[in-house]
């Protein structure tokens, strides 16, 4: 009987977690599941229902992008237009956007490569406090700028990079130097983007990492004291290797995440200033122009689904990445 249970496991796990799923659907067994737990089910269902209405739903207006979208006729009664859209914002010299996908990808690409890292070195270091409260001060004090929103920070950016009573320019004024135009110089935002991404997002990913790291086993911290391993070598062959999953797990959603370009900070930090455009224009000031400034929703509509794809490709390229170094992907 054992050995039946495991051979119907085994053909289960070689047919793969999607073939399994429409397997048990189609004979019956998903609703027996259903029906044997349907109070939870129920409990379920108003995030269902939720889940379709703002995440489901939306993805019919998917088709804007492939019509010459007109708000009177709406989506059955405007022209269909195929990919002309698409080719007209990639290849059209008068509508081409290279600077706006140039700076989405760097920006990303720096933020990744920096950011990335010190929340890991930070979450490793923090998890060396053994003092509990002390550790938890500190994860607090990280965790809260999460909550404060891009607008707020925008008038603190201000308030810190403002040339007449800027807090910097008054440090600079204090020790003898000239003061900066911060708002006019393009060499410091992308430093300056980035720093304020981490500072507002630290803490959450720290959180990530700290619930795994109590999934590790302390008994395999005591059997690296046993062998003679400090601290440092503690981390490197029992907390690292603990937590690698969902280390891979972060990076494929990072690198799935490039074209997303947190245009919501530019647009709250940068304040308006022309001068910057050349290092701070984002795709996704191509969308909001799009939208606000001349009702072009076909146009706003295909940006955006042409990042989603990009982002859907870069995701499962990470994936098979990650799968052929035996790591866990998230597909």
């Amino acid at each position: 009987m054992e050995t039946e249970k495991t051979d119907r496991l085994v053909k289960s796990v070689r047919r793969g977690p999607f073939r399994t799923g429409v397997h048990a659907f189609l004979t019956g067994k998903t609703w027996q599941g259903i029906v044997r737990h349907k109070m939870l089910y129920l409990l379920l269902l108003p995030a269902i229902v939720l889940i379709c209405i703002f995440c489901y739903a939306p993805m019919f207006g998917v088709i804007i992008a492939f019509q010459d979208y007109r708000l009177l006729e709406g989506v059955f009664g405007s022209e269909f237009i195929g990919f002309k859209m698409f080719y007209k914002i990639l290849f059209d010299p008068e509508s081409a956007s290279y600077l706006e996908f140039r700076n989405t990808i760097y920006i990303s690409l720096i933020r990744i490569c920096t950011n990335f890292p010190i929340i890991l070195i930070f979450t490793l270091l923090l998890r060396e406090i053994h003092n509990r409260r002390a550790r938890g001060f500190v994860q607090a004090v990280a965790y809260v700028p999460y909550f404060i929103s891009w607008i707020s920070i925008g008038g603190m950016s201000y308030n810190l990079f403002a040339v007449d009573g800027g807090i910097l320019n008054q440090v600079l004024a204090a020790f003898g130097k000239e003061p900066i135009t911060w708002y006019s110089e393009e060499k410091y935002w992308w430093a300056i983007l980035t720093i304020s991404s981490l500072w507002k997002g630290m803490g959450w990913s720290t959180l990530i990492y700290m619930s795994s790291l109590g999934s590790i086993d302390e008994e395999l911290y005591d059997a690296c004291v046993i062998d003679g391993g400090g601290r440092f070598r503690q981390m490197v062959t029992v907390t690292l290797p603990g937590i690698m999953n969902v280390i891979m797990l972060q990076i494929i959603l990072d690198v799935g995440g490039i074209m997303s370009d947190n245009y919501d900070q530019i647009l709250a930090m940068v304040n308006g200033s022309q001068s910057l455009n050349n290092v701070t224009r984002v795709v996704g000031t191509l969308e909001y122009e799009a939208i606000i400034g001349g009702s072009q929703y076909s146009k706003a509509t295909a940006y955006s689904l042409l990042r989603g794809l990009i982002g859907m490709v870069l995701v499962l390229m990470a994936n098979r990445v990650a799968k052929n170094s035996d790591n866990e992907g998230i597909l």
